[in-house]
């Protein structure tokens, strides 16, 4: 191999909202972030993104249960990459999230086979994050000789 990385030439694409939204429907794990009292939180969930929102269960009382009153300031990203291909892709949506009250809504969530919980416990609160900004880029390597 010769040359530096920088001579290799991968590229970076911005992605369109929907681009974004169909990405993010691929996988079933991303990180909600949020500032509570006890300062700035980065969370692993499972999720499900329907009508372009994106929903995940929590705990009645646990550490994400405090984003059920409502919380105006979140983002909610996901990261994908293949290591072997150096190509991958990132989505974050920003905007606010709050406890899911209608129950039409509860039981199209809960019902979603993508979104079964893998902690133990009844996680019967549903979260719903309502994006006001949804961006990410795809990078992709350039093939090697």
């Amino acid at each position: 191999m010769t040359g530096s990385d920088s001579d290799r030439g991968g590229s970076l694409k911005e992605l369109t909202e929907e681009e974004c939204l169909e990405l993010l429907s691929t996988t079933t794990v991303g990180c909600i972030a949020f500032i509570n009292a006890d300062g700035q939180q980065l969370i692993p969930v499972n999720f499900v993104v329907l009508d372009g929102r994106i929903y995940f269960r929590t705990e009645f009382a646990g550490l994400l249960s405090g984003l059920d009153r409502g919380h105006d300031d979140v983002a909610f990203g996901v990261v994908y990459h293949e290591d072997a291909s150096r190509s991958g892709w990132n989505v974050t949506a920003r905007g606010g999230a709050r406890r899911v009250e209608d129950r039409a809504t509860i039981n199209r969530v809960l019902g979603n086979l993508n979104l079964q919980a893998w902690a133990g416990g009844v996680r019967s609160t549903v979260i719903e994050v309502r994006p006001t900004s949804v961006a990410g880029r795809r990078i992709s390597a350039v093939n090697e000789p």
